[in-house]
This record gives structure tokens, sequence and C-alpha cells, in this order.
């Protein structure tokens, strides 16, 4: 007997999700759900008016089929305007944000709904898409874009497993612009959940969805907010010009980190790389770097020349260079002419909300911002021998131009890191600089680190509850993102008892500054992870960097415990050991944990193991 012959077709697919879902479910479940009932209502409506059909509802996802490519998308983009307008609105409470897929392809019917490739690869497309984003695939866009006034971003192949296929970015008013690198690097597990959901949904109610069926936010965002990694090697310069070497470097770095869409290295990360004498491919695989500047400028009495170039380390070549003379008088226009260059390269564009030249707006010449860069450096290495360094650059900073605005927030955060490490000679002088001059950064420029800055004073010396704290940290984000906010952030969700958020936040800033001189985002991460019991995390945070010398005994403190409960007991005798000899003590633990319960309980921990 011959099997069964399968009903199939070739259909439009259009697939939705909202991008973390589940994290807002865990804020207000009740509105969430409410809210989400509203947008689906309004989604189902237009599906109908574009004469399309749902075949498929699970939890957050709808998957609908459309007879005609033109219908599908026009669908899909009006209903991401309508969403974008809805949130932008101020008595939006819940502002959920919806990705969409669209494919053409083969599908298999069977009692109503639809299965097959057609419907994973428009999944695929969706998880794809950033926020508020709709992704097609080729098909989609050879019939569609002769046909209307739309138009679309090409993101090259799209690589999982054994498949490939070719997607686009519908491009809308508020649509950021990707690089074809952008969305070439997936989580697998995210995306693989998000084609499974139909099958899922066949089989489980809404409620396993909604609960159990979505990957985790955390992994979902690696899929939305990946953005191809530069690193921008230290400038070469000749040898009577050592000094300019890293404010040169610091002012490229500076200018592209202003940029959403990439991720810049920092200068301590460039230093580090530079000094570790890696091949390009293990630079690439190491640091997941995937673009490399390089540059050397040359000085010919009162005129420079500048030789940059951008090398693709997947593709092993220079895919740009130039070669530029300038005055040093000119500097900023150099960095605007070598930062236009490279976005153009990497199809990145400024989108509202990014904070443009920041440091050249208040730093005003290139002699102050090289005092300042240098001040920072120094103080994000986190150690008392670095922050006496970043105080000379500060008094420098002040002989040179006391009414500069940067130094209200240099010299906050300098006060602040003075107190932390024990330097402090007046704590209650030192708590009103901190104020006083805090609050006159936020004044006249309001930079996401002033308002960072600020909501670790108000829950640490202020005396502010944790809401203001919060209410700050939400500020911040929303003003500009670097390693300082994301530390700072990260911190203050911790200090009020928000640890999965803080743990989030730890992750980002060390992705941001993977080398962590001086262990201090390490050591926020680690011992976050240590809070919620997540062993294995910790096991795969520490193992790589195990055997560093200079390993911050609370860390090793914390390994010991996680290697004690795997039963490797020797092992944790010598890592308590270790950390015994590099200054740990039960005082140090109960100043690092603030005095909760934790540090009780970690006390106990190391107990188990050796006497402490």
């Amino acid at each position: 007997m011959s099997a069964e012959r399968l009903d199939r077709k070739i259909t439009v697919i259009l697939a939705t999700d909202v991008a973390a879902y589940s994290k807002h479910v865990e804020q207000d479940e009740s509105l969430t759900i409410k809210t989400y009932s509203e947008r689906e209502a309004a989604l189902l409506k237009l599906i109908k008016e574009f004469r399309g059909r749902v075949f498929n509802t699970a939890g957050d996802s709808v998957l609908a089929e459309f007879a005609s490519a033109v219908d599908a998308v026009e669908c899909a983009a009006a209903f991401q305007v309508q969403m974008v307008e809805i949130n932008s609105q101020p008595d939006t409470k819940c502002k959920l944000e919806f990705r969409i897929g669209i494919n053409m392809g083969d599908v298999v019917q069977k009692d109503g709904n639809l299965l097959g490739d057609g419907v994973n690869i428009a999944a695929r497309l969706e998880a794809l898409s950033q926020p508020n984003g709709v992704s097609v695939s080729k098909s989609i866009h050879d019939l569609v874009a002769p046909k209307t006034n739309l138009t679309f971003n090409d993101l090259g192949i799209q690589k999982i497993k054994e498949n490939e296929f070719h997607a686009f970015d519908l491009m809308m008013k508020h649509s950021q612009r990707r690089g074809r690198k952008y969305a070439k690097v997936i989580n697998f597990r995210a995306l693989l959940a998000a084609m499974t959901i139909a099958a899922i949904s066949i089989a489980c109610g809404i409620f396993f969805i909604l609960s159990y069926g979505k990957p985790a936010d955390n992994q979902h965002e690696a899929v939305l907010t990946f953005v191809p990694v530069i690193l921008v090697e230290p400038i070469g310069v000749s040898e009577n010009q050592k000094e300019l070497q890293k404010p040169s470097t610091e002012s490229v770095i500076s200018g592209l980190s202003d940029f959403r869409g990439i991720n810049v290295l920092s200068g301590n990360n460039s230093f580090f790389i530079s000094n570790s004498n890696l091949s390009d491919t293990q630079i690439a695989e190491k640091f997941n770097v995937d673009y490399i500047v390089r540059g050397m400028i040359q000085t010919y009495g009162d005129k420079s020349r500048m030789n940059i170039s951008l090398a693709d380390l997947e593709q092993n070549k220079v895919i740009w260079s130039d070669q530029i003379d300038f005055n040093f008088e000119e500097i900023f226009e150099l960095q605007d002419r070598v930062n236009d260059s490279i976005l153009s390269q990497l199809q990145v564009e400024a989108v509202a909300g990014d904070i443009v030249n920041d440091l050249r707006k208040y730093a005003q010449n290139f002699e102050f911002l090289t005092l300042y860069l240098n001040w920072s450096a120094e103080l994000q290495k986190w150690n008392p021998e670095s922050h006496a360094r970043a105080e000379t650059f500060l008094n420098e900073m002040n002989e040179f131009d006391s009414d500069n605005l940067l130094l209200h927030s240099a010299t906050g955060w300098q006060t602040f890191q003075r107190v932390v490490f024990g330097l402090s000679t007046s704590f209650e002088s030192d708590v009103e600089i901190m104020k006083t001059r805090n609050a006159l950064a936020i004044q006249t420029m309001g930079r996401g680190e002033d308002y960072a800055q600020r909501a670790m004073f108000e829950y640490f010396f202020f005396s502010k509850t944790c809401e203001a704290a919060l209410a700050d940290v939400e500020a911040s984000l929303k003003r500009g993102q670097n390693v300082r906010v994301y530390q700072i952030t990260g911190a203050v969700y911790a200090a009020c008892d928000r640890v999965e958020e803080a743990v989030i936040y730890n992750r980002k800033a060390l992705a941001a500054t993977p080398n962590d001189i001086g262990w201090f985002l390490t050591v926020d991460l680690v011992s976050n992870l240590w809070k919620l019991d997540r062993y294995e995390e910790i096991k795969e945070v520490i193992e790589a960097k195990i055997d560093a010398a200079d390993m911050d005994p609370r860390i090793t403190a914390i390994f010991a415990v996680v290697e004690h409960k795997a039963g490797n007991k020797k092992r944790a005798e010598e890592l308590i050991a270790r950390a015994k000899i590099n200054g740990l003590v039960p005082d140090r633990i109960k100043t690092w944990l603030r005095g909760q319960p934790a540090a009780i309980k970690l006390i106990e921990q190391i107990n188990e193991i050796d006497s402490f």
C-alpha cells in the first residue's frame, strides 16, 4: 500500500512574537496579559482586513497565512507603525514590542494547521527581526519590492546549522539599519525555541506556553541585541609622540561608541589585546571580534598624516583604508571622517537617541580631552594604585580648565571611588562633594552615566529608597549605555534585591570589557550568580580565569564553594587556602556583601571546607 499523500501548497506565512514577553509577565502579569490581549485583537483585525487567515496562536505568538505577499508585508508594516505610535503615548503603561517574520514557501496542511519549512523559516525570520521590526525572506522581497514603494535592507545570507536563507529588513520610519554581519551570529537555542512554537502549541494549552514554552529573556536578547564587535588597535605614533597614542586611540573609540548598532571594545581592552601578541584569528575566536581598526600617525613639522584601515576578520581581508592629512587642531574633524567611513562600511546609521560626540561637546579641546580620557582609563581599573594615577589626571584637568562641565562628573566618580577604597579622610565631606558635583553634572549635561552615578549615590549614601535609585537607573539607560552604566545598573539592582536583573547587566558590562582589569566586574557577576545558586554558570565564568595569579580572593572563595558542592573537596581546600593568602577574611566578606544574610551564608559554606 502506498503512503498517504500529504496535502501540500505554496503560501505566505507571517509569524509574530513579543520581545521580552516573560520579563513583562514577571513585572506585572495581569497588566501584560491584558495589554497583549488588546494588541492581539488589533493584529487579528488587520490580518482580516488584509485578507489573511490566522491558523495558530499560542501565548504571545500568532501564525497567519496570506495568498498575497504584498498583503502580508503591508499588514505587518501597518501593525508595527500602529504599535510604535501606541507605545510612544505617555499613558501607555505596558509597552509591548513585537517582532515579525514573513516567508513564502511549501507547507503541509493538517486539520486547519500549517506545518513544514515554510512555517519554520518564517519563525526563524521572526527571531531574527528587531523589536518593532519586520524581516522577510528573499522570495518575499523579490515579489514585493517591484510592486510597492516599500524599501528593504539586505541582511545577506543567514546560516543556521545546515540551512541557509537570504533575509531582508523592511525599512520603516522607526527602523534601525543593520549591516550584514549584524544578523549573522544567532543564538541557536533561542532560535530553535521560536521555530518550535507552532508544534508545541498543538499539544499544549496557552498556560503552558506562558509559563514554560519561552526561552529565557537573556537568551532571546542575544538574538535581538547582537551587533558587530569592533576592536580599535592602539594608534601607532612616532617615538617622540608616545603621549598622543592613548588619547588618539580613545578618541576614535569614544566617537564610534556613540552609535548603536556596533559594539566597540574599550581602550583598556584595546591595549590589553594588542599586548597579547595574538593573531587575527585568535582575536576573533577569543574575544568575538568581527572587525579591527588599525591606524598609524606620522608627523612632518606642523602637519600630520593618518593611515587607517578596517579589516573584516571573517573574510580575512582589509575592506576599507584611507590616508588623511590633518593638523592636531583638527583632531575632532579627523574623528568625524574616520567614524563616518567606518559606519558607512558597516552600514550603520545614527538613529534618534544616539548621544553623538558627547565627550567632544563637553571637552571642547583636544588637550582637555586627552587628560579626561587618561583619567577615565585609570579609574576603570578599580584598584588603589590606578585611583592615585586617576587623581593626578583629575588635578591636571582642574588646573587646565576648572570650569569644564566634565569635571563635575569626574570629581563625583573620583570621590565615590575614594570612599569605596576607604581612602576618605572625611566621609561626610566626600558625600557632600558627590551630591553637589553630581547634581551639577545632571543639570548641565544629563548623560547616562551621570544618572547612573546618582542612582548609586542615592541608594548607598543619600538614604534614598530603591524606588528613587531604580528610577535613575532607568533614566541612565535611556540616555546612553556604556560599561559604567551597565556596572552601576547591576549594582543597584543587586542592592535592591533584584538579582536576576543585576546578572543581566553584569553580563552586559563584562561583554563590553572582556578582560576586566581589576576583577571588579567579574566579582559582581559571580557574587550575584552565587546568590541565585547558579553554580554551573559560575564555573563557566571562572574556569577560564582561575589560573590568573591576581585573581580576586572573593571569586576564588566562591569557586571553592562551587567545587566543594561538586564533590571536589581537595580542590576546594586548595582554593580556600589561596583565597586566604590573597587577603580573604570574614570582615571583608561582610563588607563586600553589606552585612546581609548572604555574608553569613557564604562564611558558613567556607567553614564547611576549612575553618575560617
